[in-house]
């Protein structure tokens, strides 16, 4: 009665063994491919707000409807920056929009200086601006760029 049929024991332990080994890490690699999913997407979140930061204020600097005239009559916006790190754009104080989402801030230098306040551009000159923003999870992006009125 020499019955060689059927695997042993041993050998169950082994193909178990070896298919645990072989799912780890391919649980591992999928782990951390939605993780730099995750990260990646947070980054291109933050470059489209920076942009359309960017191009608001490139809007109402190069759109003369968007400006209010001072007492010399020339053209001005003001850019309003709070300190709850809030920045909002208008033709006057009474009118201010937001610039970002709720969630993110941001950090802006007009003319490499930061500011606290309401700042008066004039869009005539040329506008060297940086503008940082950051989201909850400490995540940044930089732009530095200058906007002039042609």
């Amino acid at each position: 009665m020499n019955n060689q049929k059927g695997i042993t024991l041993v050998e169950v332990l082994a193909a178990l063994s070896i298919l645990l080994i072989i799912s780890s890490v391919i649980y591992g690699v999928l782990i951390n491919s939605k993780n730099n999913y995750n990260n990646i997407s947070e980054k291109v979140n933050l470059n489209q707000e920076a942009n359309l930061i960017l191009a608001t204020i490139k809007n109402y600097h190069q759109k003369e409807s968007l400006h209010s005239l001072d007492v010399n009559l020339k053209e001005f916006y003001i850019i309003k920056f709070d300190d709850s790190k809030h920045v909002y754009i208008g033709k006057s104080s009474s009118n201010m929009v937001p610039l970002q989402k709720e969630g993110l801030s941001l950090n802006i230098k007009i003319d490499d200086a930061e500011f606290i306040g309401e700042k008066v551009i004039y869009p005539s000159d040329a506008l060297t601006i940086y503008v940082k923003v950051v989201n909850q999870q400490g995540q940044s992006y930089e732009v530095n760029t200058v906007i002039k009125q042609y």
